[in-house]
């Protein structure tokens, strides 16, 4: 083997694509998208992940997009990163990630300033807002239904009146928990139109206070756990009008997805499961609402 060979080495791997050693980590960028992600706010991380003759950035730079379109990080400014920007924006409206390709040499369909003649690809990654899950009751069910739904993508509050409740050691610690009388601690809750809200509290009672603090504000899903009779009795005394009718025509009763089993921790899954059901749209399961309606009158 001649000295030659031996310095030109292996051929080079037709599918490793190996960057310049000239971009730093870019460590705002990504600060930046983990802080927000940590708070619960949108924002879409843009990392250039490939580059072939010249471009504004090499492989590595990154850029992280707030959901008000302003930016930490760059990928090279100019007509190329606002165009950029907007691709990260409609990632953050649809939830769905993105590779963009550009050929600064192309025609003029791709609307740049060809400051460079090479090629460049960049990945968006949104980071959407985890839905807010408000659980009313620290019980048994409370208990066991918290870290399911956190774990499964919720940001979780645990709501409870009794004296005790809810006890931080029977929670994950990311978990938050409001104690206060009802409906005085419903008022303060953050609710939107993503909002879901479960309602397994102590007693008919407090079940039907929650219910009705919680009917009138807007939310994407509203489950309550009961019987058939109990849920029959609840909305009877709280369909004052029409328009309480209809709003409670939507309101998940009894709660859950019809998977079987009685214990708390059966039920929480059983719940989460029908959380998630709605979340992603799906109609084609059987939830516990729909056993029931379709049992015959009198039984």
């Amino acid at each position: 083997m001649t000295r030659r060979s031996q310095a030109a080495g292996p051929p080079p791997d037709p599918l490793v694509q190996i960057g310049e050693p000239v971009e730093r980590l870019e460590l705002d960028a990504y600060r930046e998208f983990a802080r927000l992600a940590e708070e619960g706010r949108p924002v879409a991380l843009v990392t250039v992940v490939g580059t072939q003759g010249s471009a504004p950035r090499g492989m590595g730079a990154a850029m992280a997009v707030r959901e008000d379109g302003t930016i930490s990080g760059t990928i090279g400014g100019g007509n190329l990163e606002h165009l950029v920007v907007r691709h990260a924006l409609d990632a953050l409206a649809d939830g769905r990630p993105r590779r963009l390709h550009y050929d600064f040499a192309g025609g003029a369909g791709q609307n740049l300033d060809k400051a460079c003649a090479g090629k460049a690809d960049f990945y968006v990654q949104p980071c959407l807002v985890l839905p807010r899950l408000h659980v009313f009751g620290a019980g048994h069910i409370g208990i066991a239904l918290a870290p399911i739904a956190e774990a499964a993508g919720f940001r979780v509050t645990v709501v409870d009146d009794r004296p005790g409740y809810p006890d931080p050691s029977r929670f994950p610690r990311t978990v938050r928990l409001v104690h206060g009388a009802l409906p005085d601690s419903v008022g303060p809750l953050p609710f939107d139109d993503s909002t879901f809200v479960v309602i397994v509290t102590h007693a008919h009672e407090s079940d039907e206070v929650a219910l009705a603090a919680c009917l009138a504000r807007p939310w994407r899903y509203l489950g309550m756990i009961g019987s058939r009779a109990k849920v029959a009795r609840l909305f009877q005394s709280l369909g004052h009008d029409e328009a309480s009718r209809t709003r409670l025509d939507e309101v998940r009763a009894p709660i859950g997805l019809d998977v079987g089993g009685r214990s708390p921790g059966e039920i929480a899954v059983s719940i989460a499961a029908e959380l998630l059901a709605v979340r992603y749209g799906r109609r084609e399961v059987v939830t516990m609402r729909d056993r029931v309606r379709r049992k015959p009158t009198g039984t």
